[in-house]
C-alpha cells in the first residue's frame, strides 16, 4: 500500500474522524440555522421520528404536506445531516443498474414500477429544491457505469439487456469504449453503459435545507437526542425526556444494527471518500465537463463526481465491519489510502493534484442489496433501511412510503414490492459482523487481483462468492 506522502494526502485527508465531512462544513458555513435543542422533560406528538438524516425529514416533510395538522417530532442524536446523510457522494441516482436483483425478488412489472418511482424522487427533489430555494447543486446529468475489465464488460451488456426485457430499453444505454472516454478521459475505462436517472446533489446543504423546510412547516426538531429504546405505545426514551406518539418512524440507518426489532435486517459497513484540490483545468483536459455521476463495476464499489470548483469526489476504499459503530467506521486510515489508491489509479493525469479532504463513516447494507420499507407490530411503528450506500433517492421515496404507512393512506406507493417485504435475515451477532468482515477483505481482494490482470486467490474467490451461495443478493 503507498504512503500518504506517495499519494499526495494533505490537510484533512490525514485526519479521517478528526472533522466533519467537507460536505457538512461547507453547508453548514453558509447558514444561519435556527436551533434545535435537546429534549428536556416529556412531549406528546401524532408522530415521532428517530433520525434526523434524509429518511427522517423526508418523512416529515410529506407528513406535513399530507396533514399540515398533525404534530411531528424528529429526535437526532447529532446534528441533522451528521450521519451518512451529509457525508455521502451526493448520488440521486436510479434502479435501472439494479433491476436483475429487483426482477428476481419481485418480478418484472413490480420491478420496473418500482423504478419508475425512485425516477420520480429525483424529479421530486428537484423540484424541492427549486420550490423552497434550496441551492443543493442539482444537476441531473446522468450516470455512467465505466468497465475497468473483461468481466465489467459482460456485465454491461446484462444491464442493457435487464433494462431490454424489462420493457425500458431507453433507460440503459450501452457505450463504446470511445464513448465512455468522450465523456471521462480515464485510461482505465473500457466501455460502458449510460443511465439517464442520475443526479448529483451537495448532499448535506440538501439534508440542511430539508431542516429548514420541516421547522418552517412546524416540525418540531430536538438535535443532540439520543434514543435509547423505544417503548410500547410508542414512546420513545432518551436520557432526559420522552416522547410519547400515535406512530413512530425509525429513521436509522446502520445504527438499526443496535436496535432489536431491525438488528438482523441490516449489517453496517463503512465507505470512504477522498477529495482533490480543486483542478478545473484538468477536468476540462479529461473532457468530464458534464456533470455525470460515474462508477465502476467492482463489487467493492468505487463511485466519483465532480464539484462546482473544479474537485473530484472519489468514494470507496476498504472500509469495517464491526457489531458496534465507533471510531473504526470514521477514523480509518486504511480505508482512506485505499480509496486514494484508485483516485490515482484511475486518474494519472492529476498526479500533481493533492487529495485535501477525506471523510467516512458506516453504511446500513441489507441482504438484498435494496431498501426496505414497512410496518412493525403491533402496526403503529415503520421504518425503512438497508440503502446498501445508495440511499439519497431512495430516502425520498422512503420518506414518501412512511408518510402514507404513518396516516393509513391506502395509496399506490405502500403497494410498492420492498414495502413489509419478507427478507432474509442476516446471521445474529458476532456470527453477522465477522462475517461481513470476513466477505468484505475478500471482495476486496478478488477485485483487486482481477483489476491487475491476476487470477483472484481461489480463498478469496470463495469467501466472495460466499454470500450469493447462501441466498443473499450480495458480491461477485
Amino acid at each position: 500500500m503507498q504512503t500518504a506522502s506517495e499519494l499526495k494526502l494533505t490537510g484533512h485527508a490525514l485526519t479521517p474522524g478528526a472533522q466533519r465531512s467537507w460536505w457538512l462544513r461547507e453547508a453548514l458555513a453558509s447558514e444561519d440555522a435556527a436551533p434545535c435543542p435537546p429534549l428536556t422533560g416529556n412531549a406528546t406528538a401524532d408522530v415521532v421520528i428517530v433520525g434526523g438524516g434524509f429518511t427522517g425529514l423526508w418523512t416529515a416533510y410529506f407528513l406535513k404536506e399530507l396533514r399540515p395538522e398533525l404534530g411531528v417530532v424528529v429526535l437526532e442524536q447529532d446534528i441533522c445531516g451528521g450521519g451518512p446523510s451529509g457525508r455521502n457522494g451526493g448520488f440521486a441516482s436510479g434502479w435501472w443498474d439494479e433491476l436483475h436483483g429487483l426482477v428476481h425478488l419481485y418480478g418484472a412489472d413490480a420491478a420496473v414500477r418500482a423504478c419508475r418511482e425512485i425516477s420520480n424522487s429525483i424529479t421530486g427533489i428537484g423540484q424541492f429544491c427549486d420550490r423552497h430555494g434550496v441551492d443543493a447543486w442539482f444537476r441531473r446529468s446522468g450516470y455512467v457505469f465505466a468497465a475497468t475489465g473483461p468481466r465489467h464488460e459482460l456485465v454491461c451488456e446484462h444491464m442493457v439487456r435487464a433494462a431490454a426485457d424489462a420493457g425500458a430499453p431507453e433507460e440503459m444505454r450501452a457505450l463504446t469504449r470511445e464513448e465512455v472516454r468522450a465523456r471521462c478521459a480515464s485510461p482505465a475505462f473500457r466501455s460502458g453503459v449510460f443511465m439517464q436517472d442520475g443526479a448529483s446533489v451537495q448532499p448535506a446543504t440538501l439534508a440542511r435545507g430539508l431542516r429548514r423546510v420541516v421547522l418552517e412547516m412546524g416540525v418540531t426538531i430536538h438535535e443532540g437526542t439520543k434514543v435509547i429504546r423505544l417503548n410500547a405505545g410508542p414512546e420513545a426514551v432518551t436520557d432526559r425526556g420522552t416522547v410519547r406518539a400515535g406512530h413512530a418512524v425509525l429513521a436509522v440507518n446502520a445504527w438499526a444494527t443496535a436496535w432489536p426489532q431491525l438488528a438482523r435486517r441490516v449489517a453496517a459497513w463503512s465507505t470512504y471518500i477522498v477529495l482533490s484540490a480543486p483542478a478545473p483545468e484538468k477536468l476540462a483536459a479529461i473532457g468530464w465537463t458534464g456533470g455525470e455521476l460515474i462508477s465502476d463495476l467492482r463489487q467493492s464499489l468505487r463511485y466519483f463526481r465532480t464539484t462546482r470548483d473544479g474537485r473530484i469526489a472519489f468514494g470507496g476504499g476498504g472500509g469495517r465491519a464491526a457489531p458496534r459503530i465507533g471510531d473504526s467506521f470514521t477514523h480509518d486510515t486504511r480505508a482512506v489510502r485505499e480509496a486514494a489508491e484508485g483516485f490515482r489509479l484511475f486518474f494519472p493525469s492529476w498526479s500533481e493534484v493533492p487529495i485535501e479532504d477525506a471523510w467516512g463513516g458506516p453504511i446500513d447494507v441489507s441482504p438484498t442489496h435494496l431498501p426496505t420499507f414497512g410496518t412493525l407490530e403491533p402496526g403503529n411503528v415503520h421504518y425503512a433501511l438497508g440503502y446498501t450506500g445508495n440511499g439519497v433517492a431512495p430516502s425520498h421515496l422512503a420518506g414518501r412510503v412512511l408518510a402514507d404507512l404513518a396516516v393509513g393512506a391506502n395509496s399506490d406507493l405502500v403497494r410498492l414490492p420492498m414495502v413489509n417485504a419478507r427478507s432474509r435475515l442476516f446471521p445474529p451477532e458476532p456470527l453477522r459482523s465477522l462475517g461481513a468482515a470476513m466477505v468484505r477483505r475478500a471482495i476486496i481482494a478478488y477485485d483487486t487481483a482481477e483489476e491487475r490482470g491476476r487470477r483472484p486467490n481461489p480463498l478469496a474467490s470463495a469467501v466472495a462468492h460466499l454470500p450469493r451461495r447462501l441466498g443473499y443478493l450480495l458480491g461477485p
